[in-house]
């Protein structure tokens, strides 16, 4: 009998500023690099004979927490990415729950037949997957290896497998959930699916999404973006910075925050402010603010992001990768 533990990624950007990564390769937050620590104590006395990942930046990340400390080799191999979401890819949520409503409820809730163009089939995406998944378990009988994913095609390949291609059967995993498979005979069984008990609470992607996870109010949780216009009615207490480019942040159909952003110096992207309502602070929308600023840059072509001097709502400016001049790399997000 091969072991198999199935694990997705950790918290990475596009849980936190809440757009659309399936392809898109995107890196781990600061939270998320902590999840990986834990997941490491979890691993740390379990004996694993083989590590691999898909080849995005989020898992290989991940799967730092076991091959690392065992000194293995990491084997990446695309066919364990995440479900292509074609024109979807690095869309806000937002956008897509407000001008796109039914489809994005088609994509939890009917996952086997929701599609756009570019994306991946479901057919597609576990078949792809699946066959990966038995080539390791052939290669390695009476052994244990991990494998690190991601959510979506993880949960697809689930009901795949075991439960009649029921959505409502297998929850998304949270981030560095793991799932233990058995592969004998040819066939696969599971021990659990989706523990997420080595994090706690205060570390955990869904207890944070707790406020809203409990009503499924998407739309009280995502923001999409239009640019500042004369015409818009603004909330008086909500300031807006200084830039060349400036974007609103649109919660149930009125503006609710700021961001600004000063023409790029080279491959260097600048930040001129970000700004958010009184009343809508502690809820990470001004992550999903900074996202916006990193996914306009990144199509500019910068490859660093530079936050000016100010008060950032939220305490953003301290809780991602920027050093003492406030400046980050961010990768290209393409693959």
């Amino acid at each position: 009998m091969t072991k198999i533990y199935l694990v997705r990624h950790a918290e990475a950007e596009g849980n936190v500023f809440r757009r659309f990564h399936g392809w898109f390769n995107g890196q781990l937050t600061p939270r998320g690099l902590e999840q990986v620590e834990y997941l490491r104590k979890r691993f740390a006395d379990i004996p694993v004979d083989a590590v691999y990942a898909s080849d995005l930046m989020r898992t290989c990340q991940t799967a730092q927490s076991i091959y690392v400390p065992k000194n293995l080799p990491l084997h990446r191999d695309a066919r364990f990415r995440e479900r292509c979401v074609g024109i979807w890819e690095d869309l806000p949520y937002g956008y897509l729950d407000n001008y796109h409503g039914e489809r994005m409820k088609q994509f939890s809730r009917d996952p086997v037949h929701w599609w756009v163009p570019g994306a991946e089939t479901f057919e597609a995406c576990t078949s792809r997957f699946l066959e990966g998944l038995k080539e390791i378990a052939g290669e390695n009988p009476g052994k244990t290896v991990a494998v690190f994913s991601h959510g979506s095609v993880i949960q697809a390949v689930l009901m795949e497998l075991f439960f009649q291609r029921d959505p409502k059967a297998v929850p998304l995993s949270d981030n560095t959930g793991v799932s233990l498979l058995h592969y004998e005979n040819g066939s696969f069984s599971y021990e659990y699916l989706g523990d997420n008990s080595h994090l706690p609470e205060e570390l955990s992607t869904f207890a944070l999404q707790a406020w809203w996870r409990k009503t499924d109010n998407r739309k009280e949780a995502n923001l999409y973006f239009v640019p500042l216009d004369a015409e818009t009615a603004l909330p008086e207490e909500l300031s807006i910075p200084q830039g060349e480019w400036v974007m609103l942040g649109i919660l149930r159909g009125k503006p609710v925050g700021a961001v600004a952003t000063l023409a790029p110096q080279g491959k260097l992207g600048i930040v001129s402010g970000i700004t958010l309502l009184p009343q809508m602070e502690g809820r990470y929308y001004a992550d999903q603010l900074l996202g916006c600023a990193i996914s306009h840059f990144r199509h500019l072509g910068c490859t660093q992001i530079r936050l000016l001097e100010g008060t950032y709502p939220d305490g953003v400016d301290q809780r991602y990768w920027f050093d003492a001049d406030r400046t980050c790399t961010i990768p290209t997000g393409t693959v």
